[in-house]
């Protein structure tokens, strides 16, 4: 017979014996645990922290690579994630700030699903095994948006979002006004979607949910002072004229820039699919739930149903952006509604929560003292299975972060070398033509200036045609193709590789830059400053 420590078995029968502070902080660590195996040391300081990171620290120590144009961007709506972040970083470094910034981001995050576990009736077992089911595949269903991440302002806003879920079904609409609040000034989008969702819930049922207009005008004011930062990046946005051009940046940002993220029509043909299958999910447990509801009122049993159905509730609101995306998408040329990501905060609460409303049907199916156990073997065998799976991938990264920086930044031994090159031999104000896609990493890397890079995505509609601008310069007028149908990072590479030495001297001309850095291959007649077998260094 399978034994829990703590749970008996008449625990299994009465969940809500359960509720000590003991038992729940054992919760939020094995939530946590598997939330770290899984990602705490995968991909620092690559990925989306290639940019997060040295924005916060350029933001904390503004001395710190001055010239850089990328790094020296606006914060706009980072303000929060730089102010918290920045001076970790300047004083522990970019990988011990990931790390650190990871473990604190997923406490919250671990708690925020155990608190909405708790209110769903899920056992620990149960609470796990929808966490595992989260983990299998992609955490977004369609658009490659994710929750659990790499250290960026997006995954502390979902870390406040689950929470503020979390006190929405408690009908804590204080605590959860001010963590809205908390996520719009972390991440507008993810934040704001978040607040317009839970609106239309408590509307949806406003007779039980809404809240007396004297709770009301407490809680927009503890909104307001959460969100005054995100609030405030949303008002300069709308306040700045869109800049006329041959192309709009709206087009660029999402058309050229992030269509994977944006664009409906550049996924693949098969991409719904997976959104099928978990909203034939969401809905068929809700079924089971419906079928199986409570009869007795204001009963243990009847909140539980209550917080089930409101999170399917709220599971189906968040995915109107989602179906006015598609609609949109063929009609939408310039990118200026698409701009907007209205794929983002409903990709992975589809995902999440059908996986939670999973778990609750289970739990209503398998009813009785033999049925339950049998539950909680099978949960704890999915469970563990997916530990051991991911034990052997946690072990991977430690012994890869032992080495960093490595292959997972995309550095190698003679990418390190040209770097120390770099930084021990050249002026710190020199400035260096870098190709625009490949090494990512040079910023923080060479603490020297560059041009641009792609994934350095600027924020602003100004700084965006600037940075467009910039990528056709790094290409070569982007290798004499029309980047309107052919753009991609495999164009700007090419076009790079394949600049003349007048191209290459125009750049340094127009950029004020010192040094060319490119590959071995790359013949440039120019006075060689540093080469390897792998990189060479020209100097102006």
């Amino acid at each position: 017979m399978l034994k829990l420590p703590g749970i008996s078995q008449q625990n299994l029968q009465d969940k809500s014996t359960l509720t000590s502070t003991p038992w729940v902080v054992l919760e939020i660590i094995a939530v946590l645990a598997l939330l770290c195996i899984r990602q705490l040391l995968a991909d620092n300081v690559a990925g989306n922290e290639v940019d997060s990171l040295p924005l916060a620290r350029q933001f904390a120590d503004p001395t710190w690579v001055p010239g850089d144009w990328s790094v020296n961007q606006p914060p706009i709506y980072r303000v929060l994630f730089q102010t918290l972040f920045g001076w970790l970083i300047v004083s522990w470094g970019f990988l011990a700030s990931s790390i650190i910034g990871r473990l604190f981001c997923y406490s919250l995050m671990a708690s925020g699903l155990v608190l909405i576990g708790r209110k769903l009736g899920l056992n620990l077992p149960l609470q796990m095994l929808a966490v595992t089911i989260f983990f299998t595949g992609n955490q977004g269903v369609a658009a490659g948006e994710r929750i659990v991440g790499v250290l960026e302002t997006k995954i502390f806003a979902y870390a406040m979002v689950l929470l503020a879920i979390g006190f929405m079904l408690r009908k804590s609409y204080r605590l959860m006004a001010f963590l809205l609040g908390l996520a719009t000034s972390f991440h507008v989008l993810v934040g704001g979607y978040t607040t317009l969702f839970v609106i239309g819930w408590l509307i949806l049922r406003r007779k039980t949910r809404f809240p007396t207009m004297q709770e009301f005008g407490v809680m927009l004011p503890l909104y307001l002072v959460g969100g005054a930062l995100g609030i405030k990046a949303v008002i300069e946005q709308l306040l700045t004229p869109t800049p006329t051009g041959s192309i709009s940046p709206s087009f660029i940002y999402v058309f050229l820039r992030l269509p994977h993220h944006l664009n409906p029509l550049s996924w693949p043909t098969y991409w719904w699919i997976i959104p099928t299958f978990y909203l034939a999910l969401l809905v068929s447990s809700a079924g089971v739930l419906w079928f199986n509801r409570p009869t007795k009122k204001l009963s243990e049993e009847s909140e539980e149903y209550e917080a089930r159905i409101g999170l399917f509730e709220f599971t189906l609101i968040s995915l109107i952006p989602y179906v006015l995306g598609i609609i949109i998408a063929p009609f939408d040329s310039q990118g200026s509604l698409l701009q907007y990501y209205l794929f983002r905060v409903g990709d992975v609460m589809l995902h999440l929560n059908a996986g939670l409303l999973f778990v609750c049907a289970l739990d209503k199916i398998f009813t009785g003292k033999n049925k339950q156990r049998l539950l909680v073997l099978f949960c704890c065998l999915i469970v563990s299975a997916k530990f051991v799976i991911l034990f052997d991938y946690f072990q991977k990264n430690f012994q890869s972060r032992l080495h960093f920086p490595d292959k997972v930044q995309e550095v190698n031994p003679q990418w390190k070398d040209m770097a120390a090159w770099v930084r021990k031999n050249t002026p710190k104000n020199a400035k260096f033509v870098s190709p625009p896609v490949e090494f990512a990493n040079f910023i923080w890397l060479t603490e020297r200036p560059t041009i641009a890079k792609y994934r350095l995505m600027a924020q602003t509609k100004s700084a965006t045609l600037e940075w467009f601008s910039r990528m056709r310069d790094l290409s070569g007028n982007f290798n004499g193709l029309d980047p309107l149908s052919n753009f991609n990072q495999q164009l700007l590479t090419d076009g790079y590789n394949n600049l003349t030495t007048v191209q290459a001297k125009a750049l340094m001309v127009k950029y004020q830059a010192s040094y060319v850095v490119t590959r071995i291959q790359h013949r440039l007649d120019l006075p060689v400053a540093y080469r390897n077998k792998s990189y060479i260094l020209y100097k102006n």
